[in-house]
């Protein structure tokens, strides 16, 4: 399942490399065709960029608490709720390894 998300995100992010570059080129054509000055082709570039960095941003924001949230509905134990675990487990056989020498000793 994360192996999806992961190839989804680095396609995304193949996808925006490729949209800059297209982005650049158009921009530097209407430039050449005397369409739009050099300031204002620098200018609608990067408000584009912004908006496209601001809307993956959110999209980024937006999957991390659908994966979080979709995790939390499979009820799924996280690595740090193990560790407290075994912690736990290991004082609780610390003491009854103790106890059963303090037996062992009373008989």
């Amino acid at each position: 399942m994360f192996e999806i998300f992961k190839k989804s995100l680095f396609a995304g992010l193949g996808l925006a490399v490729v949209t800059k570059t297209k982005l650049e080129s158009v921009l530097e054509n209407l430039v050449e065709e005397g369409k739009m000055s050099r300031d204002e082709a620098e200018k609608m570039g990067k408000e584009l960029l912004d908006s496209g960095e601001k809307q993956w941003t959110d999209f980024e924001t937006r999957l991390q608490e659908t994966v979080k949230g979709f995790i939390g509905n499979m009820d799924i134990c996280k690595a740090s709720d193990l560790k407290k675990l075994e912690k736990k487990m290991k004082a609780i056989d610390k003491r009854l390894k103790a106890q059963e020498m303090k037996d062992k000793a009373k008989v």
